[in-house]
């Protein structure tokens, strides 16, 4: 994605996602270009995601860096199912964050019809994700208790 508008492009479209707290285009173009009517910033939108085939590790080294610089990060892993008209989307995604604060890091398609996930899947998924992050940033959250050092904090 070396394309300087397509840069400024994708950069524009993060800050609409935030901005919207939404994913469906019509309310990202809202926050896309004040200059622009929002119909012109869907399709824009649109003809992007049509045109362009995106580096799914460089968009998550992107994400990373709306990350806090310090302290250990949360790694929440969810399958979510997206209806396009009578395609059936199934993505198994992680996403990372502190506190209130989370992006999507990295994700899967999943190419079976029922939307479930197995643990080679899971596993490899968070592999890639511990390799984006390193290990040294990652902390242990099991319920609503974290894991620092070796002591449970409620």
């Amino acid at each position: 994605m070396g394309h300087l508008s397509r840069q400024k492009f994708i950069t524009q479209f993060v800050i609409g996602l935030i901005k919207s707290r939404n994913v469906p285009f019509c309310e990202v173009a809202q926050h896309l270009n004040d200059a622009a009517k929002p119909a012109s910033n869907e399709t824009r939108i649109q003809n992007f995601f049509r045109l362009v085939t995106l580096d799914y590790l460089a968009l998550a080294q992107l994400f990373i860096r709306l990350l806090p610089a310090t302290g250990k990060l949360r790694l929440c892993i969810d399958r979510t199912e997206w209806d396009f008209g009578r395609c059936q989307v199934n993505i198994l995604l992680v996403t990372v964050g502190q506190g209130a604060f989370h992006v999507p890091l990295y994700g899967e398609l999943l190419d079976n019809r029922s939307g479930n996930s197995n643990a080679a899947q899971r596993i490899a998924l968070l592999e890639v994700c511990m390799a984006l992050l390193g290990r040294a940033r990652i902390g242990l959250v099991v319920g609503d208790r974290e894991l620092v050092g070796h002591v449970w904090l409620k």
